[in-house]
C-alpha cells in the first residue's frame, strides 16, 4: 500500500550491534570513570557494575552471531569501520589502566566493592540473569517479530541506555556529594534487568 512508512528492521533503524555496542560503552564508560575521578568523588565500584560488564564481554563474542561477520557486506554497528567499537573499548580500557598504574595506582582500591554490597549480590545475579533469559525466551517466541515487536525493542533500548546515563550521574556525580547513604540496591537491580533483558531479545 502507497503511503505506508518502511518498517524497520532493527530496533531504531540501525545496524545490528549498534545499540548493544551502545550500552557496552557506556558500561565501560562507567567502570572507568569511577576509577579515574579524583579522590573526592571516588566511590567504590558497585557489586551490580561487575555483573554488568558481562554483558560487554556477551557484546564482543556476538560478532559473526547475532552481529555482522568482517566478510558480511551489511554495514557494521553504528555504521563505523568494522571493530571500532571493541577497539574504543579496549583501547580505552588499556589507556586508563596504565595512566592509573603509572600515576595513581592507590585508585586501585576502588576496585574492591563496598564489603556490605557482597550481601546483595544474589539480587544482581537474579536480575542479570532473570532480564537476559525472559528477554531470550521473548526473542525465539513464536509471538510475531514485526514492527510492533521491533518499536518495544526500540523502546527498551532507550530505557536502558537512559537508566546507564542515570546511573551514571548517581554513581560519579551525585552519590559522593550525599551526606547520608542511600540504598541503590533496587535502582541498581533495575539497570541491571533492563539492560541484561536487551541482550537477551538481541543476542
Amino acid at each position: 500500500m502507497s503511503g505506508q512508512l518502511p518498517k524497520p528492521t532493527t530496533p531504531l533503524g540501525l545496524p545490528p550491534g549498534s545499540i548493544r555496542g551502545l550500552l557496552a560503552v557506556q558500561i565501560t564508560t562507567i567502570f572507568l570513570l569511577l576509577l579515574l575521578v579524583p579522590e573526592a568523588n571516588q566511590v567504590p565500584v558497585p557489586l551490580n557494575l561487575y555483573f554488568l560488564l558481562s554483558l560487554v564481554m556477551v557484546f564482543f563474542v556476538a560478532h559473526g552471531a547475532s552481529i555482522r561477520e568482517k566478510s558480511d557486506p551489511s554495514p557494521s554497528p553504528l555504521y563505523l569501520p568494522g571493530g571500532t567499537l571493541r577497539f574504543l573499548m579496549l583501547g580505552g580500557t588499556i589507556g586508563a589502566l596504565v595512566y592509573l598504574g603509572m600515576n595513581h595506582p592507590e585508585r586501585f582500591d576502588r576496585l574492591t566493592p563496598d564489603p556490605g554490597q557482597f550481601a546483595n549480590w544474589k539480587f544482581y545475579l537474579g536480575s542479570l540473569a532473570g532480564g537476559f533469559f525472559v528477554g531470550h525466551l521473548l526473542k525465539i517466541s513464536p509471538l510475531p517479530h514485526g514492527w510492533a515487536f521491533q518499536s518495544f525493542q526500540a523502546w527498551v533500548a532507550l530505557i536502558a541506555m537512559l537508566s546507564l546515563v542515570v546511573e551514571t550521574i548517581l554513581q560519579v556525580f551525585a552519590k559522593p556529594s550525599l551526606v547520608e547513604k542511600l540504598d541503590f540496591v533496587t535502582w541498581q537491580c533495575l539497570v541491571t534487568g533492563i539492560t541484561a533483558f536487551y541482550y537477551g531479545v538481541r543476542s
